[in-house]
């Protein structure tokens, strides 16, 4: 039986209760490097299945593809840094409950973007971060996306002129409203 002693709740400007056991700062830093490294070719190669198109007149995938590029190199410097680097003994706690939240939030972005949208799928991560993790009001969770993807309309379609998915869910409903 667990208690509010054995588990305290987290103080402010602390993560919550480790989910994992402590490593060492130098295998945590490298598992780090691993994960950016891995991220970045995941990137890579779902960007070489876009259009590159010319440094003077890039495709979609060109962007991209720089940007996985710079992430494997960022992980491959970290990795060299953590393999010269002396093991101090230092411990490093991983799966804080933050941190656990937004990865989870991230992963269910994509499978929600197509069928509510850009605008509701992002406001709806934006307010579930702020109401989770910096634990706000759902009211003011609320405001701060509709502000936020406000911004985001104005920005994409006013200043930019392009229009973010509105999603297939809103596209039925239209329909079957007439």
């Amino acid at each position: 039986m667990s208690s509010e002693v054995d588990n305290p709740p987290p103080a402010d400007g602390e993560a919550g209760p480790v989910l994992f056991p402590a490593v060492s700062v130098r295998s945590g830093g490298m598992w780090t490097a691993a994960a950016l490294s891995a991220t970045g070719l995941v990137f890579a190669w779902q960007a070489s299945l876009l259009d590159l198109g010319t440094p003077a007149l890039p495709g979609p995938g060109f962007i991209p593809l720089i940007l996985s590029l710079a992430t494997i190199a960022l992980g491959g410097i970290i990795a060299v840094m953590e393999w010269l680097r002396a093991d101090s003994g230092e411990k490093l706690e991983l799966g804080h409950r933050d941190v656990l939240i937004v990865f989870a939030a991230m992963v269910a972005v994509p499978p929600l973007f197509e069928p509510l949208g850009a605008y509701v799928t992002l406001g709806l991560f934006g307010a579930v971060l702020l109401v989770l993790v910096a634990r706000t009001s759902v009211v003011i969770a609320c405001v701060a996306a509709v502000a936020g993807m406000a911004a985001c309309w104005y920005f994409f379609q006013v200043a930019l002129g392009l229009q973010l998915p509105f999603g297939s869910v809103w596209e039925w409903l239209a329909q079957v409203n007439g």
